[in-house]
């Protein structure tokens, strides 16, 4: 596992000429300018240059000079042996969910008011008509990231022998079922993740709900669940940043 650092400020012609000297991914120009860096040498040096400290006649680090966590990149090894993966937002939206001013009362009973926080999906989708390219199978709408749609062939022949449900999903033009297209049920997890104490315990409750909002964060291993149960997919009975769960 190496993690990942974003090493960002607004550089002067001295920092251009010590960080380019490092041979970077990238050509650093004067300005604002961040680069992704791995754990390793070549970000020791530059921590090591900045963290000295100014003086009112020499500022050795630049305006909004920042090094900040940004996730890990994990190894085959690793990806092998994991048991389960937290699914990020994948590819670019396509279209959004009609319509767009009430589509949320139509499709969902909320908790609390409007807020996402365990919220239940009552209604199907309305969209307009996907036009499928050659090789896609899957797509997720904007807003609605943690919703997968996919290709109602590749559903049937890889995703309906594990035993994962479907919801149709509706063609805006003629309040039909899309005959290629479909939302996958995605159940809820049939335990709770053992989050609190964690990296990724990080947000209080919300006075609101009263519910916790944890951050939407990439860190390195996920918190694993209180008791082990079988699924291919899921939703976290945990709400993350804006009320979205978890996949």
């Amino acid at each position: 596992m190496i993690k990942n650092y974003l090493v960002f400020a607004k550089w002067r012609q001295k920092d251009v000429e010590f960080l380019n000297s490092l041979k970077l991914k990238r050509v650093i120009e004067k300005g604002y300018c961040g680069i992704l860096i791995e754990d390793d040498d070549t970000l020791r040096t530059i921590r090591n240059r900045y963290s000295k400290q100014n003086t009112l006649l020499n500022r050795i680090s630049p305006p909004e000079f920042s090094i900040t966590f940004q996730g890990v990149t994990f190894s085959k090894k690793e990806l092998d042996a994991a048991k389960c993966y937290m699914l990020p937002p994948f590819g670019k939206p396509k279209g959004f969910p009609l319509p767009k001013e009430t589509y949320q009362n139509e499709l969902f009973s909320f908790e609390c008011g409007n807020y996402r926080v365990n919220r239940k999906q009552i209604g199907l989708f309305r969209i307009n008509k996907p036009k499928w390219s050659k090789n896609q199978v899957t797509f997720h709408l904007d807003w609605e990231w943690d919703c997968i749609f996919f290709k109602k062939e590749f559903y049937q022949e890889v995703l309906a022998p594990l035993g994962l449900k479907y919801k149709e999903v509706i063609d805006n033009r003629t309040k039909k079922p899309l005959e290629d297209t479909i939302q996958l049920d995605i159940p809820v997890a049939q335990s709770k993740l053992l989050i609190e104490n964690s990296a990724y315990d990080l947000y209080s409750s919300e006075e609101r709900c009263g519910k916790k909002q944890y951050a939407r964060q990439y860190l390195d291993f996920f918190p694993s669940f209180e008791k082990e149960f079988d699924f291919n997919i899921c939703y976290t009975k945990k709400n993350l940043m804006g009320g979205l769960r978890g996949l």
